[in-house]
């Protein structure tokens, strides 16, 4: 069933919506997934669980994440960009060389991201609840 939606999602995304079906996994638990390289853009993952998923190089391009946890995830790669992912957790997950431009990470957490950067941050969108390290190399 995944692997049908993932299809159907990048067929949707390649064809510009005529041709496919996004993506709507709100809640799913994708825990420890191998998806390396998928095409998740603009797909509804509202409260999904990426906790310890192999994510590398995917694309989730303005993906709805709000609520979503990727605890331990590898990312390495990943583009974040645009992304809502309030009130989700990247605590843990690998994010070196992840593209987080425009990302909303109002309330997320941060605190034990691997390869997060101030330059990285510095293009997103958090507010005081979000929960960052006790520091941060410059990139």
């Amino acid at each position: 069933m995944l692997e049908k939606a993932l299809e159907d999602h990048a067929l949707w995304f390649k064809t510009k919506g005529r041709e496919g079906r996004r993506a709507v996994l709100r809640g799913v638990d994708l825990s420890c997934a191998v998806l390396t390289g998928s095409v998740l853009v603009e797909a509804d993952l509202i409260g999904a669980c990426f906790d310890n998923a192999d994510l590398e190089n995917a694309d989730f391009r303005g993906a709805f994440l709000n609520e979503a946890s990727f605890k331990n995830a590898k990312m390495r790669g990943a583009n974040l960009e645009e992304v809502d992912l309030n009130w989700g957790s990247l605590n843990g997950a690998d994010l070196t060389h992840t593209r987080m431009g425009g990302a909303y990470l109002q309330g997320t957490d941060l605190r034990e991201a691997i390869g997060l950067t101030r330059q990285q941050l510095a293009e997103t969108y958090t507010d005081g609840e979000t929960q960052l390290p006790d520091s941060l190399p410059e990139s």
